[in-house]
């Protein structure tokens, strides 16, 4: 949802990209997101776009994209990544996510089409039990046919709740991309 867009996800993302040796790395915020609620009082979407497109502006490998912003309704993984696949159909695509995401994979809608389009490109820190358990999804996917690879990130751990804590304290400046914070204040 990048609510708010931080410092964990563009360095995550800039690793990942480098580790995978990627031409381009889209960041798509979803305009109602199918697994979570998103808090009240919560940026709109094109306010979460606008903060991501200022955390990415120096960061000449990541690019943000709107593609799930122009689609009414949740935003469902398996539309975006057949989008994609028409858009660049020569592209080896990954779908960059988290262990928790990776690990509710089989709960996502349609995830066979998704799996039909790109490789899973997971995000992990080799914490205790974490290893073992992205094991054991890795063997259920290579059932379906999955391709996966790991990206072990060893960047910074805050989650988007533990940012909005911050924010609601006043300490959250030095999680937060350049300009972000300037824009969360102007734009209350």
């Amino acid at each position: 949802t990048f609510n708010p867009p931080h410092i964990g996800h563009i360095r995550a993302a800039r690793q990942a990209a480098q580790i995978l040796q990627l031409d381009k790395l889209l960041l798509i915020p979803d305009r109602i997101a199918p697994h979570k609620e998103i808090p009240s009082g919560s940026p709109t979407p094109e306010q979460r776009l606008e903060m991501l497109q200022i955390a990415v502006q120096n960061c000449p490998e990541l690019e943000t994209s709107d593609i799930e912003l122009r689609r009414e309704g949740p935003s469902y993984s398996f539309i975006t990544v057949e989008q994609l696949r028409a858009e660049y159909p020569d592209a080896k695509l990954f779908l960059l996510m988290g262990t928790d995401m990776f690990l509710s994979f089989l709960s996502w809608k349609n995830p066979e089409r998704i799996l039909a389009n790109v490789t899973l490109a997971v995000l992990y820190r080799g914490e205790k039990g974490e290893v073992q358990r992205i094991e054991e999804q890795m063997q259920k996917l290579s059932q379906m046919g999955a391709g996966v690879v790991l990206v072990k990130n060893d960047v910074v751990n805050i989650s988007s709740t533990q940012m909005r804590r911050l924010l609601a304290f006043r300490c959250a400046g030095e999680f937060l991309p350049e300009g972000v914070l300037d824009y969360i204040r102007e734009n209350r």
